[in-house]
C-alpha cells in the first residue's frame, strides 16, 4: 500500500503543479498559500500560520517578532542548524548553548535549568530527526522561568508528544518545507502561533503589504504598513502548491515509517555496541528528517564498517551538525558541551528510500557481518 501511496502523490503532485500554473498562481499570496497556511495551522492546532521562502527566515522572524532587546539571551542547543544560530546573531541577541541528553539527544533539561539567568529571555529548542523532546518538563521551566519559547520542528512534521502535535507548545512553531524534508515546497517554511501580534510583526519582518489594513490599527507598527521592513521573505506558491500535497499525507507516511523505524529498532536491540537515540516517554517520532540514526560505541574501526555497510548497499552518512560553540562567529565565551562534543564522530545516519523500501533482511546480514569481522557486539 505504501508505494501506491507514494505513486499517488507524485501524482497529485503533477496535477497540483500545472493547475496553479495554468491558474497563474505563480507569485505573492494567491490562495493556494493562504489555505496552505490555514491548514497547516490547523494541523498542528494553532490559529495563524504565515509562510516564508525557507525555515531559517520563518525562525528569523518568529525571534523579531517576540520584540527583545539587543544582547537578551535566547538558550539554544549547539547540536542544532547553523541558520538558527546565525538568527539569533543576526537580530543582535546572545545564544546561550545548552548541552544534550546523552541517551535522546534531545535538549537536556538540567543543564537548561543551570544556564537560565535574569537576562534569559527566549527558549529555542528543536526536534531532531523526528524525536520529539521532553516538552512536559521543557513547559514547565519556561513558565516557571517566564520564558518564550520557540520549537524548530523542521525535522519533526507530524511527530507527537503525549498525543499533541510538535510545534503546538510554544508562544511560535517553525517548520521547514526544503526539498528533504517531510513536507516539501522544494524551498520553503511556515512560522505558526495562537498570538496576532506576533503574527503580524512576523509579517513585517519578511512581507510587505500583506496585513496592512491591520496594521495600520496598531500605533506601533503602522508607519510601516505598507513596507515592512523591507525584507522579501515570502514562499514560492508553486513550491507551496507541492507542499499541501504531503501535507494531505503526512499522516499515513509517518504510520508507514514509524513502522520501518520500529523495525530498525529492534534489529539493532540485538547489538551492544550500537544503538539509536532513545525516544523520550510519551513521544511519537514523526517528519523523520534525515534518516535512522545510528550511534556506534567504539569508531575505531569506522572505515572498516562503513564498507561492509556499501557492500550491502546501505547508505550511511555521518553528522551534520558542526560544534557551533566553539565557533567564533556565534559565540566568544569558553563554552564546554560535553555530550553535544562526544556525539559529533560517533552519530551517523541510515538513508531511507523514497520509496520505503528498506530491506531489513539486507541490513540484519550486514550487522552479521560486521560481528562476524569483530567490528561490532
Amino acid at each position: 500500500m505504501k508505494f501506491f501511496l507514494i505513486i499517488k502523490i507524485i501524482i497529485l503532485k503533477i496535477i497540483r503543479l500545472n493547475i496553479s500554473f495554468l491558474k497563474r498562481e505563480i507569485s505573492g499570496y494567491p490562495n493556494i498559500v493562504k489555505k496552505f497556511e490555514k491548514d497547516f495551522a490547523s494541523f498542528i492546532g494553532k490559529n495563524y500560520g504565515i509562510s516564508f521562502c525557507n525555515g531559517s527566515s520563518a525562525i528569523e522572524a518568529s525571534l523579531f517578532a517576540l520584540d527583545l532587546s539587543q544582547n537578551d539571551e535566547i538558550l539554544v542547543t549547539s547540536s542544532n542548524f547553523h541558520s538558527s544560530i546565525g538568527s539569533i546573531k543576526n537580530l543582535k541577541f546572545k545564544p546561550i548553548f545548552v548541552d544534550i541528553d546523552p541517551q535522546s539527544l534531545t535538549i537536556d533539561c538540567n543543564d537548561l535549568k543551570n544556564k537560565i539567568t535574569s537576562k534569559s529571555k527566549c527558549l529555542l529548542i528543536v526536534h531532531p530527526w523526528g524525536y520529539p523532546c521532553k516538552m512536559q518538563e521543557i513547559t514547565k521551566i519556561v513558565k516557571e522561568n517566564n520564558l518564550k519559547l520557540i520549537e524548530d520542528c523542521s525535522h519533526a512534521h507530524g511527530a507527537l508528544y503525549d498525543n499533541k502535535k510538535v510545534g503546538s507548545f510554544s508562544d511560535i512553531s517553525c517548520f521547514s518545507l526544503q526539498g528533504a524534508k517531510a513536507i516539501k515546497a522544494g524551498e520553503g517554511g511556515i512560522a505558526l502561533t495562537n498570538n496576532k501580534n506576533f503574527l503580524l510583526r512576523m509579517s513585517l519582518y519578511g512581507h510587505f503589504n500583506r496585513h496592512q489594513s491591520e496594521l495600520m490599527n496598531d500605533e506601533n507598527l503602522k508607519e510601516f504598513s505598507k513596507t515592512g521592513f523591507s525584507k522579501k521573505l515570502r514562499a514560492h506558491p508553486l513550491g507551496i502548491s507541492l507542499a499541501s500535497v504531503d501535507l494531505e499525507n503526512l499522516v499515513n507516511l509517518n504510520k508507514y515509517k514509524n513502522e520501518i523505524y520500529n523495525t530498525i529498532d529492534n534489529i539493532i536491540k540485538k547489538y551492544n555496541s550500537i544503538k539509536t537515540m532513545e525516544l523520550n516517554d510519551k513521544a511519537t517520532r514523526g517528519g523523520f528528517f534525515g534518516g535512522y540514526p545510528v550511534i556506534f560505541n567504539d569508531i575505531e574501526k569506522i572505515d572498516e564498517i562503513k564498507k561492509i555497510f556499501e557492500k550491502f548497499k546501505i547508505e550511511l552518512y555521518p553528522y551534520h551538525w558542526l560544534p557551533h560553540h566553539k565557533m567564533n562567529i556565534f559565540n566568544s565565551d569558553e563554552t564546554k558541551l560535553i555530550v553535544s562534543e562526544s556525539i559529533i564522530k560517533n552519530f551517523f545516519m541510515i538513508k531511507i528510500p523514497y520509496f520505503l523500501n528498506f530491506n531489513f533482511d539486507n541490513f540484519k546480514k550486514c550487522l552479521l557481518d560486521c560481528k562476524k569481522n569483530n567490528l561490532i557486539k
